[in-house]
């Protein structure tokens, strides 16, 4: 591959040669942080699976030392994208106190060229993803008419056709997927119960471009982006509440560079609830006896620095106790199902992560793990379930909807 056609990654050779390969990412150990990388952690160990390796080899391809390979792809998506070895790294501009490493942005510019000039070398299961949602609007491949089922029978506007004050967007995960569904009726119940002017799209909700993004996708991803901003600014709403802590950081972050600009104001749920709670809005009648440990998604906490509401919401649920694993807030270990990793090689490296954040809550004495994105509750629930004593892993949602004795649907 000749250099010019790295495109991706000329945008962010200024983070590549600002990288000194000192190689905090990979052996940082504190009190608090056991280690730094999951996927490393999870790995054979090489450098390869490493923040530091991963910026080593996109620098050799950069400058033409290498040429792209399927070993190289699998470097390229063997990461969860959830930004701990930058935050880590704590190097930082001292003007603008940015970081003079963003390792995600890297990983995602590598990604993106080598989908765009080698296809195929990046895994197939990456190509199926991107094909369902050109098919089918959403990288499950399910059908569009599916993403609607969960509201049948709801009392609930329909955003297209009456204009609500407030636009709940359920996401492609939680509204397609059977076992994740009760949560949206959830909020859909929790948010009426504080008055909440609550709209649907239902079934034209679409794919906020979270996944193709992380995928390398950039070309079909600002396409569903400003399709989106056309969309949700035609419906007049004033705020946007998601459940998936990926749709709201994709919300937030990567719809502000468009040309046309998001008009209503996005909060994840978590955000919103705990307004409602100060708010007095919501009264809880119902306790719940029980310890637990919080797990901070990546993409809510370390992305968008949103690690007090969710604690504040649980700390005024009767009967919660929250306890802190070592790891916690911007240490957070991620549960390993963020940048695509569930879907690179079967799975098998989601699931050890997984397994890890769960002995963490274990360790300090918690009784079940709690989080507030569908990608995190699905893999913690997952690895969960392997051993003979299985974790309960809930959304915050239920905990707030029963401590409301609120009835599930």
């Amino acid at each position: 591959m000749a250099k010019s056609t790295m495109k991706e990654l000329e945008k962010v050779k200024h983070f590549i040669y600002s990288c000194r390969k000192c190689g905090v990412c990979r052996y940082k150990m504190t009190g608090k942080l056991p280690y730094v990388c999951p996927v490393k952690q999870a790995s054979p160990g090489f450098e390869s699976f490493s923040s530091r390796g991963k910026i080593i080899l996109a620098q050799a391809l950069l400058e033409g030392q290498i040429e792209p390979s399927a070993g190289l792809a699998s470097a390229a998506y063997s990461c969860t994208m959830c930004g701990n070895c930058m935050t880590q790294c704590g190097a930082t501009d001292p003007d603008t106190n940015s970081p003079l490493v963003d390792n995600p942005a890297i990983v995602e510019a590598l990604r993106a060229d080598l989908l765009r000039e080698h296809p195929e070398y990046v895994p197939e299961a990456y190509h199926r993803a991107l094909a369902a949602t050109r098919q089918f609007g959403n990288p499950w491949g399910m059908p569009r008419s599916a993403r609607g089922k969960w509201a049948k029978g709801l009392k609930i506007k329909d955003a297209q056709k009456e204009q609500a004050d407030v636009l709940l967007f359920a996401g492609c995960t939680m509204s397609l997927n059977p076992e994740l569904t009760p949560r949206i009726k959830k909020a859909v119940a929790v948010l009426q119960a504080a008055g909440a002017d609550l709209g649907i799209l239902g079934a034209a909700e679409p794919c906020c471009g979270s996944v193709q993004q992380r995928i390398g996708a950039r070309e079909l991803a600002a396409e569903m982006i400003a399709n989106n901003v056309k969309l949700l600014n035609s419906l007049g709403c004033k705020t946007i509440v998601t459940l998936c802590a990926g749709c709201c950081n994709m919300f937030r972050k990567e719809y502000a560079p468009a040309e046309e600009k998001l008009a209503p104001k996005v909060y994840h749920l978590v955000e919103y609830l705990a307004r409602l709670i100060k708010e007095n809005k919501l009264t809880f009648t119902r306790e719940q006896n029980i310890t637990l440990a919080y797990h901070d998604p990546c993409h809510l906490g370390r992305h968008l620095e949103v690690f007090d509401p969710p604690r504040a919401i649980l700390k005024a649920l009767p009967g919660i106790t929250l306890v802190e694993r070592i790891a916690t807030r911007e240490n957070t270990i991620c549960c390993g199902a963020g940048g695509g990793m569930r879907l690179f090689d079967g799975g098998i490296f989601a699931q050890d992560m997984g397994l890890e954040a769960v002995k963490a809550a274990r360790d300090v004495g918690a009784q079940a793990l709690v989080s507030a994105c569908p990608f995190c509750e699905t893999n913690l629930s997952a690895a969960s379930q392997i051993g003979d004593s299985p974790l309960p892993v809930y959304d915050i949602i239920d905990l707030v909807s029963d401590a409301l004795g609120i009835e599930s649907k």
